[in-house]
């Protein structure tokens, strides 16, 4: 993280942060630039300047006994959801996880005077504190309330713009409160990932057409998942979804079977992301989970994923493989690769490779995520994800 060393006034700070924003791209249209530098962000965190215009995500609540239930995305992220949404002058827009108030100040700069935002959170504290900062802000023209976000707020539709926390799946309440054609920006839970994902609503469809890395904060329960231990004292797990037909009973103890090694020879620059192996393998691979590994259990050598939080794993019956790294020659990148264990760790650590290198011919391209409201019509080759009354389905 790099923050700002000369002028520290906020004033500054602010106008460093915008250009910082400009300059890598995270705003790139004029309008959210705008945005971006007509509302102070330090007004709306208990955070110094220095802080609150750093490229950083803070925390502004935590539970009594230590999980957070809500931090301000870091200003990056921010702006990148806002260039997803492509918010228009006068549109009513609807928030669904309030926090600081501070994305509700900018989309309320977005749509103008003709245009409303209505927010939306499910604890009141925070649609309290969040009130109070957009009046003292000057931004009275904005509907504040609390809710379960997943009922979206009746009252206040349709809407051009729905931009939502965290979830594993659309509720029926956003799909009919949008109006077709309008816009969804939300942080969707694909096998163990989380995906910033622009939808375009077309009636029984919603259709992808941006896809970013996800950092804002998820809505309380991801309904549709299940941790599930696989070695003692949990220091191996896998993240699975419910229409999963995964017994991780059978799996139990299987790091100390067979092991797999398979080299890619594809290089992944350092702290670069995984996320487009992760959606290669969503696609096609009806075993794709998360695994995440405890630091002892990769000090040991047990389970060495590429990253120990969260990385994709694929299972079939009692074998499971996993994405994992190992350095090159001179420490500047690291080489993909897969481990598995079982007796199918060398069809499952093959697919992993199978898909590095599909990865690796064109990185930038971006599959079409489709939500459908029923079961469509799909080719044999098209895998179908399903998410409780929706299902979705990944094209390359």
């Amino acid at each position: 993280m790099t923050l700002p060393t000369r002028d520290s006034s906020p004033d500054a700070l602010h106008a460093a942060m915008v250009r910082r924003l400009i300059h890598t791209g995270a705003a790139l249209t004029v309008a959210v630039a705008e945005a971006m530098a007509a509302v102070p962000r330090h007004l709306f965190l208990d955070a110094p300047p220095r802080v609150a215009y750093s490229e950083q995500d803070i925390i502004t609540k935590r539970a009594a006994d230590g999980p957070v239930l809500s931090w301000a995305s870091a200003p990056g992220t921010v702006a990148t959801t806002l260039e997803q949404l492509i918010v228009l002058p006068d549109q009513n827009v609807l928030e669904i996880g309030t926090g600081t108030g501070y994305t509700t100040a900018l989309l309320a700069h977005l749509i103008g005077k003709g245009g409303h935002v209505t927010t939306l959170d499910i604890d009141p504290d925070i649609t309290a504190a969040a009130r109070d900062t957009l009046t003292a802000t000057g931004h009275t023209a904005i509907t504040a309330i609390t809710g379960d976000g997943r009922h979206g707020h009746p009252d206040g539709a349709p809407y051009h713009r729905i931009v939502a926390a965290g979830t594993w799946d659309i509720p029926a309440a956003w799909w009919d409160q949008l109006t077709r054609g309008g816009r969804l920006v939300v942080p969707l839970r694909l096998r163990g990932q989380s995906y910033s994902i622009g939808f375009a609503h077309r009636g029984d469809r919603m259709v992808s057409d941006t896809i970013e890395h996800a950092g804002l904060t998820p809505m309380i329960v991801h309904e549709g998942e299940r941790t599930a231990s696989i070695h003692r004292d949990s220091l191996v797990s896998l993240v699975l979804d419910h229409d999963q037909p995964i017994n991780s009973a059978v799996l139990s103890g299987v790091l100390h079977r067979g092991q797999a090694v398979a080299v890619s020879g594809v290089t992944l620059g350092r702290d670069a992301p995984v996320d487009g192996i992760w959606l290669r393998l969503a696609a096609t691979e009806a075993g794709c989970c998360r695994i995440t590994a405890q630091p002892s259990a990769v000090t040991s050598q047990l389970c060495t994923p590429a990253i120990p939080v969260g990385s994709p794993a694929l299972v079939n019956e009692d074998s499971l493989a996993y994405l994992t790294l190992t350095p090159e020659r001179y420490g500047y990148a690291h080489v993909l690769g897969a481990i598995g264990h079982g007796p199918k760790r060398h069809q499952l650590t093959d697919r992993i490779i199978a898909a590095i290198h599909a990865w690796d011919q064109d990185r930038a391209a971006a599959p079409t995520i489709t939500l459908h409201r029923s079961t469509p019509d799909t080719t044999t080759r098209t895998r179908l994800i399903i998410k409780g009354a929706n299902r979705l389905t990944i094209t390359y």
